[in-house]
């Protein structure tokens, strides 16, 4: 293969030109001074502020639920909001609190939905990235009071082991969403746009008198709509 051939484009005189300019840097190659095109890299949008949320102690259901009118909680971009969140890590973690047998596999699942109406359920406050940063658009319910849901797809389930034995020690944590360093680069990402939310409910039935426990913790972005 022939070696590359380095061609240079001769520019008229800028004091004259009131046209738009090519922004460049010059560098000495030689006998000439050339000039060289660089790149300023831009996020391709503005991250508004991050948040984090991290669930009281949740009791597993011995009973299925749906997500739509029942399940333990529900992250929730109002139609009127002004971002997007970019959700970029969800961690859960199991225990039981007391020796039981409960040999049932029940599942936790994650799930994008898009919903009408105004919210107007109980919330919670997550937690800023510093202290003064804008306030945060996407609310975590408690309840989905107000809305009318209906599920899309589940980006993610946590299936919590069973105990076979009643002297069994218990315990388990698991990454959903592990943390996304590429977060900031459209569809590398999970995004929850106005309109939409994030549903966490069971998906498969515990056990009678089922006394396992589980958290979650939740991190995303806020992100300009540009």
């Amino acid at each position: 293969m022939a070696a590359p051939v380095a061609s240079k484009i001769l520019l008229p005189d800028d004091t004259s030109n009131t046209g738009k300019k090519v922004r460049t840097q010059t560098r000495v190659v030689g006998a000439d001074t050339v000039h060289e095109h660089f790149y300023v890299p831009e996020m391709e949008f503005e991250v508004v502020s991050r948040f984090w949320y991290s669930s009281t102690n949740l009791s597993v259901s011995a009973t299925v639920q749906d997500g739509t009118a029942t399940g333990f909680l529900w992250l929730q971009n109002p139609a009127a909001s002004t971002i997007t969140a970019v959700l970029r890590r969800i961690a859960v973690k199991e225990n039981a609190s007391a020796v039981l047998v409960m040999p049932t596999g029940p599942v936790i699942d994650f799930t994008k939905f898009t919903f009408t109406g105004t919210a107007s359920g109980a919330s919670v406050t997550p937690l800023p990235a510093r202290t003064g940063a804008a306030a945060n658009q996407m609310i975590v319910r408690t309840a989905l009071t107000g809305m009318t849901i209906t599920k899309v797809a589940s980006l993610g389930a946590f299936h919590i082991p069973c105990v076979e034995t009643a002297v069994g020690s218990h315990g388990a944590s698991f990454e959903v969403l592990p943390f996304n360093p590429y977060g900031f680069q459209r569809g590398q990402s999970i995004e929850i746009a106005p309109g939409e939310g994030l549903v966490v409910w069971q998906s498969v039935a515990g056990t009678a008198s089922d006394n396992r426990r589980f958290g979650v913790q939740i991190e995303w972005d806020e992100v300009d709509l540009t």
